[in-house]
């Protein structure tokens, strides 16, 4: 069941920082207003008439998408998208902003939830390797936590580091080498972290399909012949390898990897190799 959450106030918060002129602002807070309009309106016509509800959550995720494009980043902003999306039978788009959310507020109870949803409702589910898997449960403070997060928390470390090897300075107890020691390991280990979490947006950024019918072929460009028999439906994940004009290599959860049409998918982030 999809668990929905009724567009939050604090989306809007962060508009007047990116809004250089009232007009602007003015301008964000009726496409805020209608959104709310439109997805409120859905909600009352998904039972009645859902062919209508779903031109509205789609009209909804229209408003709330030129929000994002004015500069908003904002994880309630990105997760109220996925609902849109997932509403109105788009996996792909509601997959997309899920995931997107997720950067922002990776531990939010009801994100997770409805990401898990709309990965049950996928036509085509690639199983991850249990390599990937093993990582992810062993580095879970790297993937439940957010880059800003972890970079905020290797700084105090390293303030702390030093406080403490002052203090080691002037008063030798062992407890204070110990706890010096185990900073700096903290600090490594988080600098680590948010330097490949960079990287790794920088030079293979995650993706969504969100197009039907995506074809894989064996090389970039529509001649060569397909890696795969079946195409790719909307909500398959991916990671982008390398990329020639308009044609994507990607990397499949299954290790598995083959080139797409680009304009049938889009990334979590806006770098690209």
């Amino acid at each position: 069941m999809v668990r929905l959450l009724t567009l939050a106030l604090s989306i809007f918060a962060a508009v007047p920082a990116v809004a250089s002129t009232a007009t602007n602002t003015s301008r964000l807070r009726a496409e805020f207003d209608g959104a709310m309009s439109s997805y409120d309106t859905a909600l009352t016509l998904r039972d009645t008439d859902p062919d209508r509800a779903r031109q509205m959550f789609r009209a909804a995720a229209q408003r709330l998408n030129s929000i994002v494009a004015a500069g908003v980043t904002n994880g309630e902003l990105e997760y109220n998208l996925g609902n849109c999306y997932l509403q109105a039978g788009d996996l792909g788009h509601a997959i997309l902003h899920y995931r997107r959310a997720e950067r922002l507020i990776p531990r939010d109870p009801l994100l997770l939830d409805n990401l898990r949803e709309a990965r049950a409702r996928r036509i085509t589910n690639i199983e991850p390797t249990r390599r990937s898997a093993v990582l992810q449960n062993v580095f879970f403070w790297h993937f439940d936590t957010t880059w800003r997060s972890r970079l905020i928390a290797a700084l105090l470390a390293y303030a702390l580091f030093w406080a403490l090897l002052t203090a080691r300075v002037i008063v030798r107890r062992r407890w204070l080498t110990v706890s010096a020691c185990v900073c700096l390991v903290l600090t490594a280990a988080l600098g680590a972290s948010v330097g490949l979490e960079v990287w790794h947006d920088r030079t293979a950024p995650g993706g969504v399909v969100t197009a039907m019918d995506v074809v894989v072929s064996k090389g970039p460009g529509p001649g060569y012949q397909r890696q795969f028999k079946q195409p790719l439906q909307p909500g398959v994940e991916f990671t982008l390898r390398e990329r020639r004009g308009d044609w994507w290599r990607i990397e499949l959860p299954d290790g598995s990897s083959g080139w797409i049409d680009s304009s049938g998918a889009e990334l979590l982030v806006g770098n690209t190799l």
